[in-house]
């Protein structure tokens, strides 16, 4: 058995070894948890590799990989002094220099804004037709209530908004064509400025409203709305 069994892990994870190098290994593993922990490990990685979606990489990448490379200092040829581990491990740091290339193409793209990667609220107020319905309190604090039918969801936003009684909560509805008022969230109590996307499908959806009640998890309205946003 060779020296450097050890170095055979990666190779064998992938089976990149030959028979007699298989049997070799797979004999030591019996006695190797090292190596057992290892192999297993690198199986891992590479089947979780194997869920990446590729994208074709951008035609400058090419390039700054051999820019890179021209500003590495080659080592003096010393091959006889290699060892086998060495030249083993040698097509892993390519492997792993490649996969890096391919997440980099692959989700290192801050500038892609495209609906998926956008959350709902940022859907909801960057959409065509979004509806915008502003109220203001005595008191000088508002409340803001955008709905995309396209979307099919709504967002509240407060500003400078007081907080509800003691024991008592703001619980915001969605009102439908025929007047029902389903609930859609409870603002949170210890927030003046505040964001919230509303629960439910707001596409038929005629308006919203705001009421205090001592039990957030009603199902209908308790009490006279402190604020209605009618949709255009």
């Amino acid at each position: 058995m060779p020296d450097d069994i050890h170095s055979l892990s990666g190779a064998y994870a992938v089976d990149a070894v030959d028979d007699i190098e298989r049997a070799q290994f797979e004999s030591h593993l019996e006695h190797c948890a090292a190596c057992r922990e290892e192999v297993a490990s690198l199986r891992a990685a590479a089947a979780e590799l194997g869920t990446l979606t590729v994208e074709e990489p951008p035609p400058s990448l090419r390039g700054d990989i051999l820019d890179l490379v021209g500003t590495v200092r080659p080592e003096p040829p010393h091959v006889a002094e290699r060892s086998l581990r060495t030249r083993r491990w040698g097509w892993v740091v390519a492997a792993v220099a490649a996969v890096v290339a391919v997440i980099g193409v692959g989700v290192a793209q801050p500038w892609d804004t495209s609906p998926e990667q956008l959350t709902v609220a940022e859907q909801v107020d960057r959409a065509q037709d979004a509806d915008r319905v502003a109220l203001s309190f005595d008191d000088g604090s508002e409340a803001t209530v955008i709905r995309s039918a396209s979307v099919g969801r709504a967002v509240i936003e407060t500003r400078d908004m007081a907080p509800p009684p003691d024991g008592h909560h703001y619980v915001v509805w969605l009102q439908s064509p025929d007047g029902t008022m389903h609930a859609a969230g409870v603002m949170p109590d210890d927030e003046s400025d505040a964001s919230m996307v509303l629960h439910g499908d707001a596409t038929e959806s005629v308006g919203a409203g705001i009421t205090v009640e001592s039990d957030p998890d009603v199902t209908a309205p308790t009490t006279e709305p402190i604020a209605l946003f009618e949709f255009t």
